[in-house]
């Protein structure tokens, strides 16, 4: 392959995990089992050299759906945030200084459940992953300036949302390999 070639076929393979991961969210129940299945096919790619394939994620997101944490543990999160979101509106007293209190732990547990996608490999069990999460406050700001890159990006051109997700792994996976 040419040297002027490696990265543009980087590149189209990053897309494409995006475009998967993309797919595969689109449930919202499915997100972070696809945000895992992404990152090992990225893990596969940049450590084996491995060419991701939609039959590799496929099997990938099958295995992480198959642990039932997997799946709940984003729904408990949504879950909470849906009824802390309820009560806030509801006129729970002391709303001015619970929001935001429960806005940042909401934020905190979504930035654990990207650093355990990122970290999941095939065999490993969620809920031992979930038991012991990276105190590493640099990589949790790495992880929201990613964030916040992606959603700048998404709002100067919004065409950008069916790859954002492979920005996001691939920040993601950027992260832990540090």
């Amino acid at each position: 392959m040419n040297a002027w070639a490696r990265p543009l076929t980087l590149l189209a393979e990053v897309l494409l995990i995006g475009v998967l991961v993309c797919l595969a969210a689109l449930p919202l129940v499915t997100a972070v089992p696809a945000l895992a299945a992404g990152a090992v096919l990225l893990r596969e790619l940049v450590e084996d050299g491995r060419t991701p394939t939609a039959r590799r994620f496929a099997v990938l997101l099958g295995r992480v759906l198959r642990d039932p944490v997997a799946v709940l543990a984003p729904l408990a999160v949504l879950a909470v945030g849906a009824l802390d979101l309820l009560a806030l509106a509801g006129g729970l007293p002391g709303a001015a200084v619970l929001g935001p209190a429960i806005g940042l732990v909401l934020a905190a547990a979504a930035l654990v459940l990207l650093r355990t996608a990122a970290r999941w490999r095939p065999g490993e069990r969620w809920a031992a992953l979930l038991t012991r999460p990276p105190l590493d406050p640099a990589g949790h700001a790495y992880l929201v300036v990613a964030l916040a890159v992606i959603v700048l990006v998404l709002l100067q051109a919004p065409a950008f949302v069916v790859v954002a997700p492979g920005l996001l792994v691939f920040a993601a996976v950027a992260v832990e390999r540090r």
